[in-house]
C-alpha cells in the first residue's frame, strides 16, 4: 500500500516544541509517550520552527554533558522526520498575519514561535499536539493534548481519527 493511500483516513498531526522536548528528558512523562506509540509514525510531522527552538535550547546550555546528549537526539530527530519537516513558507506566513489579526481580536497573545507553528499548521489543514491547547486553540487550531492522553480511556478517540477499517492504526 502506497503512503498517500494509507495516510487518507488520518489527520496529520504536527508536534509542538513541548511534545519533542518531552521525549528528550531523561524520564519524559509515561502518557506523552504511550500517545506517540498509538499514532501511525507517517503522520506525524515536525516544523523548521521547532528545530529552531530546540537548537537555541541547546546553545544556551553551559553543561557540555547534556549539550552532547540533547545535540545526538535532535541530529536524530532531524534524520529520523528528514520527509516530515514542514517550513515556514508564502503560505504559512499568510495564516501568520491573520493569526495576529485574530489573536488581537481575541485579546490573546500567542508567542511568536506557536504563531509560526499555528500558521504551518493552518497552511496545511494539520492539527497541533501540544500542552498548550489554549494557545493555539485562540487562533483556531485543532489541538491534541497527549499529557492527557491515557492508555485505553481515550484510546478510541485517536483511533476513530483513522476514517477506514482496513486494520491500519
Amino acid at each position: 500500500m502506497k503512503f498517500s493511500e494509507f495516510a487518507k483516513g488520518f489527520e496529520m498531526i504536527i508536534l509542538n516544541t513541548n511534545v519533542v522536548y518531552e521525549t528528550m528528558r531523561l524520564e519524559p512523562d509515561a502518557s506523552v509517550l504511550a500517545w506517540l506509540d498509538a499514532q501511525a509514525a507517517e503522520t506525524l510531522y515536525l516544523t523548521s520552527i521547532t528545530f529552531a527552538e530546540l537548537l537555541i535550547g541547546v546553545a544556551s546550555l553551559s553543561d557540555e554533558k547534556q549539550k552532547s546528549r540533547l545535540t545526538a537526539a535532535i541530529d536524530g530527530l532531524i534524520g529520523l522526520y528528514a520527509e516530515r519537516v514542514l517550513p515556514f513558507d508564502t503560505d504559512a506566513a499568510r495564516h501568520y498575519s491573520m493569526s495576529i489579526v485574530t489573536a488581537g481580536q481575541n485579546g490573546s497573545v500567542l508567542p511568536t514561535p506557536e504563531r509560526c507553528i499555528a500558521a504551518i499548521a493552518a497552511a496545511h489543514g494539520y492539527i497541533i499536539a501540544s500542552r498548550d491547547a489554549e494557545v493555539f486553540e485562540s487562533v483556531g487550531i485543532k489541538v491534541i493534548n497527549p499529557w492527557a492522553w491515557e492508555r485505553g480511556g481515550t484510546l478510541a478517540f485517536f483511533k476513530e481519527r483513522r476514517k477506514t477499517t482496513d486494520g491500519y492504526y
